[in-house]
Formats: C-alpha cells, sequence, structure tokens
C-alpha cells in the first residue's frame, strides 16, 4: 500500500504540467527495490491511470502493462541472478561493478520492452510517444534509483528479495539459452516480421520465453548481502551522477528533433542503438574511467584497510596475514601512509599484548601463590574454640580478617598442661608474603616455647633472639603473651611493645595499661617483664591490633580506641563471639563497608 501510494503520489506530480509519462521512469527503480510488489503497485495505478483517462483502448493498456511487468520482473530477477561474484547483494551503487552491472542490465531492460512494445504495437501511432517515454527513463531512473538507495539505507527500509530456492526446472544454463532466443527472437519479430498477427504471435512467445527465465531458481550458492552502508564511494558518485545525468539530458535533446512523425521498427532500432552509443561515448565512459581511478586509489584501499584492522588477531600467523594485506597496498598516496602507520601501530601492539601476556601470567601467578599463601596461614590460626567453651574451665573466641590474601596478623591458643592455657596476639610490621612468614616463624616459636619454659618473659627473650637472625628487612613484632593458671585464676603475662588489653573485671571494660616493653625482632638480647593479674571467674581479657583502633574511612577519622570500649560495654554480658561479631560490623559501619589497608585482628578469654 505504501508503495502504491508513492506511486500515486509521483504520477500526480509528473503528470500535471506534462504530457509525457515521465513516472515511467520509477517503474525500474521500484522493480529492483521492491520486485513483484513494487511493479504490481505502480502497474494497478497506472492502469486505473490510463483507462480514466481513454477508456476507449482498454486492450491497448493492457498490452502495454503485461510488457512492463515482464520487463520490470525480468530486470528485478537479472540483478539477483547474473554477474555474481561473491554472493548476491540487494540493488546498490557502492561500487564500479555494480555500476556497471546496473547500466547493462538497463540496457537489457529497455531493449526488452522495445522489442515486445514494437511486436504488439506495430503500425500504432501511439508507439511514438511509447519511444519518447522509453528514451527519458534511462538518466531519470538513475537519478531516482540513487535517492531511493540512500533513501532505503538511511531510514532502513526493507526492500523485497527473491526466496531463495535450489531445485532447477531445466538445467541451469538452459535457462541463460532461453533468454537470448527470446532477445534473438523478438528483434528478427521487429525486423523481418510485417504481418500483423504473426508478430503478435511472435511476441505471445518470446513473452512465454521471458517468463519461464523469470522462474528461474537462484540455486544452491544464493546468499544475499543485506547490508547497504553508504560509503565513500556512495556519496562520491552522487555528486557525479548528478552532473553526468544534466549532461546526458542536454546531448539527447537533439534526438528529440530528428525523430520521424511515422516510426518504423528499423528507425526505432536505429535510434535506440544511436541513444546508447551517444550514452556510452559522450558521458558514459569519461565517468565510469573516472570511478575506476576513485576506487582503484581511494575506496578499494580504503576497504582493504577497513577488513584488515577488523580481523581478528589470535596468533602470529593472524598478525604475519595483516601484515601481507597492509604492504599489498601499493597505492602512492596518502593511504599508504596511512597503511605504514597502522602497520607500524599494530607492530607495537603486539609487542605490548605479548607484554601483558607475560605480565598477565606472572600476576595470575602470583595471586594463586597468594591464594596457597592464605588458605595455608589460615590452616595455621586455631579455631578449635568449642573445645574450651562446651564444659571446659575458660571461654575463647577470635577473628582474624586480612587485609591482602596473607596477613601479618596473628592469634593463637594452646593448652599447657591441664591447669594452664597460653594465648597470644601479635602484628607484623610490613605487609604481605614476607610479613606472613614472619608471623608464621614467630607463632611457631611462641608456642613451642611457651610450653617448655615456665616465665613468659624468657619465652620472648628467646623468641626475640630467634628472630632477629637473619632479619634482612628489618621487620619487627608486636605481641602480647599470657598464661592463666586455672587452680589459681592467676593471669602472668608479657608484653613487647603491643597494643594494652581490654579487660573485664568488674562492670565494664577498662584499659590495663603497663610497659609495653621492646617490640620482637628489634634487637638481640633484650630483657622483658613478666607481669601478674589475679582473676576471678567471670572476668574477660579482650585482645586487638592496631588494625581495629586504627580503622578509618578515607582517612577521615580513626575507630579510635574510646569507641572500641563503648561496642565492647555495650554488649559486655553477651557471648563472646556476640562481642566480636559486635566490633566487627561497628568497624564495617564506621568505615561504610569500605576495604581497610590493616589486618583486623581480636582475641577474647572468659574464665568460667
Amino acid at each position: 500500500m505504501s508503495i502504491t501510494f508513492i506511486t500515486i503520489l509521483l504520477l500526480n506530480i509528473f503528470d500535471v504540467t506534462s504530457d509525457t509519462s515521465f513516472e515511467i521512469a520509477i517503474l525500474p527503480v521500484l522493480s529492483l527495490l521492491w520486485g513483484p510488489i513494487g511493479i504490481l503497485g505502480f502497474l494497478i495505478v497506472e492502469s486505473i491511470y490510463f483507462i480514466v483517462y481513454d477508456p476507449t483502448d482498454i486492450i491497448f493498456v493492457l498490452k502495454i502493462m503485461t510488457v512492463l511487468f515482464i520487463s520490470s520482473m525480468l530486470l528485478w530477477k537479472l540483478w539477483y541472478s547474473v554477474m555474481n561474484r561473491d554472493g548476491h547483494e540487494i540493488p546498490n551503487l557502492n561500487s564500479l561493478y555494480n555500476i556497471i552491472k546496473f547500466f547493462s542490465l538497463f540496457i537489457v531492460y529497455m531493449g526488452v520492452a522495445y522489442i515486445l512494445l514494437y511486436g504488439f504495437i506495430k503500425g500504432n501511432s501511439d508507439a511514438e510517444y511509447l519511444y519518447e517515454n522509453m528514451v527519458m527513463i534511462f538518466p531519470l531512473s538513475v537519478l531516482i534509483l540513487i535517492m531511493g538507495i540512500h533513501t532505503t539505507v538511511k531510514y532502513k527500509i526493507p526492500l523485497y528479495a527473491p526466496k531463495r530456492e535450489s531445485k532447477y526446472i531445466l538445467p541451469e544454463k538452459a535457462y541463460f539459452i532461453i533468454l537470448i532466443v527470446a532477445i534473438i527472437i523478438g528483434l528478427a519479430n521487429i525486423l523481418f516480421v510485417n504481418n500483423e498477427l504473426y508478430s503478435i504471435m511472435i511476441s505471445i512467445l518470446v513473452m512465454a520465453l521471458l517468463i519461464i527465465y523469470i522462474t528461474k531458481p537462484l540455486g544452491d550458492n544464493y546468499a544475499i548481502k543485506e547490508d547497504m552502508p553508504i560509503n565513500l564511494f556512495n556519496k562520491i558518485n552522487f555528486s557525479l551522477f548528478i552532473l553526468m545525468l544534466i549532461l546526458l539530458g542536454l546531448a539527447t535533446l537533439p534526438l528529440y528533433v530528428f525523430i520521424p512523425e511515422d516510426i518504423t521498427p528499423t528507425d526505432v532500432l536505429g535510434n535506440f542503438s544511436y541513444i546508447i552509443i551517444n550514452y556510452m561515448t559522450l558521458m558514459l565512459i569519461p565517468v565510469l574511467g573516472y570511478m575506476y581511478y576513485l576506487e582503484k586509489n581511494m575506496t578499494k584501499p580504503i576497504n582493504r584497510l577497513s577488513k584488515s584492522l577488523s580481523r581478528s588477531m589470535n596468533n602470529q600467523e593472524d598478525y604475519q596475514m595483516l601484515k601481507d594485506d597492509l604492504n599489498s597496498i601499493t597505492v602512492n598516496n596518502e593511504l599508504k601512509s596511512l597503511a605504514e602507520s597502522l602497520l607500524n601501530m599494530e607492530e607495537d601492539l603486539n609487542l605490548y599484548t605479548k607484554q601483558l601476556i607475560e605480565v598477565t601470567s606472572q600476576k595470575e601467578r602470583y595471586e594463586t601463590e597468594m591464594k596457597l599463601g592464605h588458605e595455608i596461614q589460615d590452616s595455621m590460626i586455631s579455631k578449635n574454640f568449642e573445645e574450651y567453651n562446651d564444659g571446659g574451665k575458660c571461654e575463647i573466641w577470635g577473628l582474624m580478617k586480612p587485609a591482602r590474601e596473607v596477613a601479618g596478623d596473628f592469634y593463637d591458643f594452646f593448652k599447657i598442661d591441664d591447669d594452664n592455657i597460653g594465648f597470644v596476639i601479635g602484628d607484623v610490621s610490613g605487609k604481605g608474603i614476607t610479613a606472613s612468614l614472619i608471623m608464621v616463624k614467630a607463632m611457631t616459636l611462641i608456642q613451642d616455647y611457651a610450653r617448655h619454659l615456665e616465665d613468659p618473659s624468657e619465652v620472648f627473650y628467646e623468641v626475640n633472639n630467634l628472630l632477629c637472625e637473619g632479619n634482612v628487612e628489618n621487620l619487627f613484632v608486636t605481641c602480647w603473651l599470657g598464661k592463666i593458671n586455672f587452680k589459681t585464676k592467676k593471669l602472668s603475662y608479657v608484653n613487647a611493645g603491643h597494643n594494652p588489653p581490654l579487660i573485664k573485671q568488674n562492670e565494664n571494660f577498662e584499659y590495663y595499661t603497663i610497659d609495653p616493653g621492646v617490640v620482637l625482632a628489634a634487637m638481640e638480647d633484650m630483657p622483658y617483664e613478666t607481669n601478674e593479674l589475679q582473676l576471678k571467674s567471670g572476668d574477660v581479657i579482650f585482645l586487638y591490633t592496631d588494625g581495629i583502633t586504627e580503622a578509618n574511612y578515607n582517612y577521615n577519622d580513626f575507630y579510635g580506641e574510646e569507641r572500641l570500649k563503648n561496642i565492647l560495654n555495650k554488649h559486655k554480658n553477651e557471648d563472646l563471639e556476640m562481642i566480636i561479631n559486635a566490633v566487627e560490623k561497628d568497624i564495617d559501619d564506621f568505615c561504610e563497608n569500605q576495604e581497610q589497608f590493616d589486618d583486623t585482628t581480636m582475641f577474647a578469654i572468659r574464665l568460667k
């Protein structure tokens, strides 16, 4: 319906001020773009127009419409079934090949229309009228086709292509032979047959042969390329075609002066040949030659660049193919310089890709090692809390959250004998693998010496000396070690530069501050002092690292010791697990769940 509406609109525009049916120029365009739908829409409206204009000669109108239908269908089918290279493109003038293809098929279309028209209406006075219209359609149809292609591409209007078919009723070559035979018989009819009845019969035979060709299947290799980009060649040839059509129109004006009043078939054929030769020699060949120059030196190198650079680069073979493609561009202009620049850029990119792959591989290996280190370290942190909590003499809970895959913080608790338990918390300066190795070494040494030495200060003395050995990176460890005797409920402890613990002995948690002492691994043979504190049932000792009190959000403020004490007192009567979870959540809320730069470690023990 939309095509019919467009046809009616164009009919009215072209016929308001002229006796010549310029709308004939629209028919081949509708044929190429929308096939049978466009042709039928045009012919129905055209038939109604002619019948309304002159209702006395309906048979003549039907003859003309039949001829136009067959010739237009032939033009449509020829586009999709001849001169194929890599596939079948919908009508487009985006290359010199398609332009030559269009002109060649257009000449065939005009010739077939002439052959059928004059085979049916020899001696008819309306022959001159039809002849004039066919002369005009060539330049005007080209102009309309260019505008139509640009419009369909810009607004993504779907075109109509033949349906895919693969079975031939006749051999494939037979269809081409039938087409040639039909044209030869039609020409012979015009030149040598003078009997009107015989001429009509031969024309019907020609029509039947052409209809057989129109029904020719497309074959197994049929594959439409539906994309129609408006590329550089489109924009160049659009301007050139406009100029060419103006000059063609001027070049064909003298033809109308010499058209005789009584046209014979021989005159028609001669004049038709003269028009084609005039077009070819005056304008078409020079314009096509210039377009060939443009395509060779501009559009083909650009398309080759685009195609080469769009190829995926998966291996060295792909890179070599790209290099060969870019080196094959032989033009001597800016495009060659661009190709060389792109090749250099591709070489740099290829080198960068190799380096990136190597760095990525190293990073993945590092991450794998870090993950393995995290799993090993996590397995070393004691978590058997239930062993002490269920019916034991104390309640224990702890948490260690590393800022990275591996941590420098640690806590540990261990049974010394039936009456004594040891527990420790520490923080290694620095981060990463080195800090985690020091942490593992410190944990192992402290637990081992605490089980064999009664005085905690002696434990730190021995451990400190061992950690000083080979400490080439000058890392140190802050540490707090405690030992509780369940019979006497006495706490013995020693501090090596660590944060003061929070102890709940009465109603609330309070900081228990003593001389912090010297950190471990700083200097050999450093003395440490053991302190004692009498505990009772229900007392709680809460140990932590500086990752707790120094937690922050964008360095605006620290979590702080006061806030830690407040949250502990808020949950002081709850289980240790709930107390530690409450502190963890309060820190996350304070830092708005942002990733922290330091490990966060807590440990708590309550006497029963």
